[in-house]
C-alpha cells in the first residue's frame, strides 16, 4: 500500500437443477478462513500514515484526521492522548507475508545466473514447520497489546506476495515445499501414473516427484507453430502456491481476529488477480474482514463482490506525482473527486500517503502542505457524505463477470512468450499495461458501467453452487480462456432454461488445469463450427489487439472462427449467436480489452460505440435495464450509477463522472461548472438530495453534476 501509487426464482431454480446434470451441493459453508463479522463503520475514516508517532498524531488531530497507522511494537498512547484511533500495521513485520527487495531480488539474480530451480528457497517460507503458528501467537498478542475502543483494524501485511509483489518467479524449492508439494500432487493425482501423465514426467513414486520450473514448461510448450497444448505442470505448481499462501494468510487473521474480536482483520496493498505471487481473490478474498485493495486491474472491484458481507474496504490516497497528468489539475478539485469515488462505492475510510506529504516541516507546527489543505477541505466539504456512506453495500445488477485464476495463469503464459529467458523481470508494473487478463477485466468493467450497470464479479469455481440460486439475467465471460469441465455445464444448464452468456473471444479453450481442449468446451454452445488454435490466429495479446487497431467497427479478436449464425468476414465470424433451450448465447469475437484505453481516444470512437452497441442490444435483450438513465448535452459516455445501501437501510444512488484516469478530461468538462444533467427513471419515484433538499416524486429530475464530484440521490419509500 505505502510504496508507491425477471425470472421467476423458484422455476428458474427447479429447471437449473434438473438441467445439471452434476450434483450441486447446499449453500457453500463460511470459508475456513473466515471470521465473525466485524462491527460496522460508524464514520469515514480518514487516517494518517506515519512512522513519528508521537510527533504526528497532535499535528493530525489538527487537520482532521481521525486515526494514524500504528507499527509492531509502537505505543499507541500518542494517538489516544490526541484523541485518535489508530489501526495495526503488520504485527508480525516484514519478512514472511512480504519479502523487501533485499531479500528477493538476490534470490532472482542467483536462478538467472543458472536457471538451476533449487536456488530458490524462499527466505521465511511459509511452509517452515511451527513458523505460521509462532507468529500467529506473535500477532495475536501484539493485537492484544494495542486493543481497545480506538483500534480500528489490523493489517497483517501490506503487498502480501509469494514473491514480490506479483513478480514472476518460482519459490518456493525449500525441503519443506517439496514435501508439502508431494502431497499436494498425491491428493490431487492419486497414482503416479497419472501424475506422469499429466507432467509429463517419469517419476518411479511420489516421493520423487517436484515440480517442473517455469522454464521447463516453456520449453516445451512454447516452441510450436500452435498454442501451448499442454500447461498443466506450470499450472498446479501455482495452484499449489496460492493454497499455501491463502492458508498461512488466514491461519493468522484467524488468530488475530480471535484476539480482538470484531475488529476487521486483512491485508492492505492487494493488487490485481496474477499468475505469480499467490494473489488468486477467490480464495485470499473470503477469508478476510479487512482489505484494501489498490485500483489497479479490477483489485477494488474484485473485493466489492468477494469479501465476505461487513467487511471493511479502504482505500489509499496518494499525493499527484509533478510528473503526471493529475498534476495538471488543482489539487483541491482533484482530492475532492477522488474522495467522492470513495463515498460512491461504500469505503469505510481513507489511508492518507503520507505525513510528509501533508505535514510541513516542523511537523509540531502542523502546517499543511498544499495536498495537506486539499484534503482537509475535500474531507469538510464532503465529509457528511463520506460518513453516511461509510461501509454502505454496493447494490450489483443483474449482471455477473466470472473471474477465473486459471485463466489469468494462462494469459500470463500466451502474454509473457516473447520474453524468452527474460521473463523473471516481467514485473507487476510492466504487467499493468500489458497484460490481458487484467485489461479485459477492466474493459469490461468501464464498458458495463458506461452502459449503466454495477456487475458482480463470481469465481469460476461458484458457479455451479451460485447460478441455480441467485439467477443473473446475464452472464460475461471477460477473456475466460480456462473453465472447469463442471463450471462450463453450470454455464451450459444456466443457458439452456433462460440465462443469457456473453463473451469476448477464446472461451473455455483450456479446462482449469490448463489442458488445452481439442474442442473449445463452450463452442456448442454459441454455435461454433471451427476454430484455429495456430498462434497467429490468436489476435489478442498483452492486453491488445495484434497489428493496426480498427477505427470503426469491431476487428476480430479470433482469425477463422467460424459459427453457425454469425457475421461473416474473410478472417473469421464475429458476433456468433446461439439459442440454446430458452436462453441465448453471444461470442463477440471482438477484442473488448482494447476499450478502458481507448474509449475516449478521437481515432477509436468508432470502436468504442460500436461495442457499446452490440453489448447494450445483448443486456436489453436479456432484460437488463440500468436502475436510471443520465442525459446531457455533451457528456461523455462515462457516467457511472452505483446503487448503495446505507448501513441505516436507506438506498441511495451515487452518479458521478468516471474519469479519475483521465483528471484533464474532468477539468476540460467542468470549465463552465457544474453542468446541468437529467435524471430519468423508469417509473415515477420519490427522491432527495442525501442530507439536502427533497426534490419530489416524479420520474425526471434536472439537476447539475459538478465533474469533480458526484450526486447522492437518495430514493425515499413512503
Amino acid at each position: 500500500m505505502h510504496c508507491n501509487p425477471a425470472m421467476n426464482r423458484r422455476p428458474f431454480a427447479a429447471a437449473f437443477l434438473a438441467v445439471l446434470l452434476v450434483g450441486v451441493g447446499s449453500a457453500q459453508a463460511t470459508p475456513r478462513g473466515a471470521s465473525p463479522q466485524p462491527q460496522p463503520p460508524q464514520r469515514f475514516e480518514r487516517i494518517l500514515w506515519t512512522g513519528a508517532l508521537a510527533e504526528v498524531a497532535a499535528p493530525a488531530a489538527k487537520l482532521g484526521f481521525t486515526a494514524v497507522q500504528v507499527g509492531r511494537g509502537v505505543d499507541p498512547a500518542p494517538a489516544v492522548a490526541a484523541g485518535l484511533g489508530y489501526y495495526l500495521d503488520q504485527p508480525i513485520g516484514k519478512g514472511v507475508l512480504e519479502l523487501r527487495d533485499a531479500q528477493f531480488v538476490p534470490l532472482r539474480q542467483a536462478y538467472e545466473k543458472d536457471r538451476d530451480p533449487r536456488a530458490l528457497i524462499r527466505p521465511g517460507c511459509v511452509a517452515t514447520p511451527g513458523l505460521i503458528a509462532r507468529l500467529a501467537e506473535q500477532a495475536a498478542a501484539e493485537a492484544k497489546r494495542v486493543a481497545g475502543p480506538g483500534l480500528r483494524f489490523v493489517a497483517l501485511a501490506d503487498e502480501a506476495s509469494a514473491t514480490r509483489h506479483d513478480a514472476p518467479l518460482d519459490t518456493c524449492w525449500c525441503e519443506h515445499c517439496l514435501a508439502d508439494f508431494r502431497k499436494f500432487v498425491q491428493r490431487r493425482y492419486r497414482t503416479v501414473d497419472r501424475l506422469n501423465e499429466a507432467f509429463g514426467t517419469t517419476f518411479g513414486t511420489f516421493a520423487d516427484a517436484v515440480p517442473l520450473s517455469t522454464d521447463q514448461v516453456r520449453r516445451r510448450e512454447l516452441g510450436d507453430t500452435s498454442l501451448p497444448a499442454d500447461l498443466r505442470p506450470f499450472a498446479a505448481r501455482l495452484d499449489f502456491v496460492d493454497a499455501q499462501f491463502a492458508g498461512a494468510v488466514h491461519e493468522l487473521q484467524r488468530a488475530v481476529q480471535a484476539a480482538v474480536p470484531g475488529v476487521p482483520v486483512g491485508l492492505t496493498g492487494i493488487s490485481a488477480p496474477a499468475a505469480f505471487g499467490a494473489s488468486d481473490p477467490a480464495r485470499m478474498l473470503p477469508g478476510l474482514t479487512l482489505a484494501e485493495p489498490y485500483a489497479i486491474g479490477g483489485a477494488v472491484e474484485l473485493a466489492q463482490s468477494l469479501l465476505p458481507a461487513g467487511a471493511h474496504r479502504y482505500t489509499t490516497l496518494f499525493a499527484p506525482k509533478p510528473e503526471t497528468p493529475a498534476a495538471s489539475v488543482p489539487l483541491r478539485r482533484l482530492v475532492r473527486a477522488q474522495l467522492a469515488d470513495m463515498a460512491a462505492h461504500g469505503v469505510a475510510g481513507m489511508v492518507v500517503w503520507n505525513d510528509r506529504t501533508v505535514i510541513k516541516e516542523p511537523l509540531a507546527a502542523a502546517e499543511p502542505t498544499a495536498f495537506g489543505r486539499a484534503v482537509r477541505r475535500g474531507t469538510g466539504v464532503l465529509g457528511p457524505v463520506l460518513d453516511a456512506c461509510a461501509g454502505a453495500r454496493i447494490e450489483h445488477g443483474p449482471v455477473w463477470l466470472v473471474e477465473s485464476q486459471a485463466s489469468v495463469r494462462a494469459w500470463w503464459m500466451l502474454d509473457s512468450a516473447k520474453d524468452g529467458m527474460t521473463w523473471p523481470r516481467r514485473l507487476g508494473s510492466y504487467e499493468r499495461t500489458h497484460s490481458t487478463s487484467q485489461a479485459a477485466r477492466t474493459s469490461w468493467l468501464a464498458l458495463l458501467r458506461d452502459l449503466g450497470f454495477q456487475p458482480r464479479f463470481v469465481a469460476a469455481q461458484d458457479l455451479a453452487r451460485r447460478l441455480p440460486a441467485e439467477r443473473p439475467r446475464c452472464v460475461v465471460l471477460p477473456a475466460t480462456i480456462a473453465l472447469s469441465d463442471r463450471s462450463v455445464q453450470a454455464i451450459v444448464s444456466y443457458a439452456r432454461i433462460g440465462g443469457t452468456v456473453l463473451a469476448d473471444h477464446s472461451p473455455a479453450l483450456y479446462d482449469e488445469r490448463l489442458l488445452r481442449r481439442d474442442r473449445a468446451a463452450l463452442d456448442e454452445l454459441f454455435g461454433v463450427t471451427q476454430r484455429s488454435v495456430r498462434w497467429e490466429d490468436l489476435r489478442v495479446r498483452e492486453g491488445r489487439l495484434l497489428g493496426a487497431p480498427a477505427r470503426d467497427g469491431l476487428p476480430r479478436a479470433e482469425h477463422e472462427l467460424r459459427a453457425r449464425l454469425g457475421e461473416r468476414h474473410r478472417d473469421g465470424d464475429a458476433f456468433a449467436e446461439h439459442r440454446p433451450g430458452r436462453g441465448h448465447a453471444v461470442l463477440l469475437n471482438a477484442p473488448v480489452c482494447e476499450y478502458s484505453q481507448t474509449r475516449l481516444v478521437p481515432g477509436r470512437v468508432g470502436f468504442a460505440r460500436e461495442l457499446r452497441r452490440r453489448v447494450r442490444n445483448v443486456l436489453q435483450r436479456a432484460r437488463c435495464r440500468p436502475i436510471c438513465e443520465v442525459r446531457g448535452e455533451g457528456l461523455p459516455t462515462l457516467i457511472e450509477r452505483v446503487p448503495l445501501r446505507l448501513r441505516d437501510g436507506r438506498q441511495v444512488i451515487a452518479i458521478r463522472l468516471a474519469a479519475l484516469a483521465d483528471p484533464q478530461l474532468l477539468q476540460a468538462m467542468a470549465k463552465d461548472g457544474p453542468r446541468p444533467v437529467r435524471v430519468v427513471f423508469a417509473k415515477p419515484r420519490t427522491v432527495r438530495e442525501l442530507g439536502g433538499r427533497d426534490l419530489g416524486t416524479g420520474s425526471e429530475f434536472e439537476l447539475r453534476l459538478d465533474p469533480f464530484s458526484a450526486i447522492f440521490l437518495e430514493l425515499v419509500t413512503r
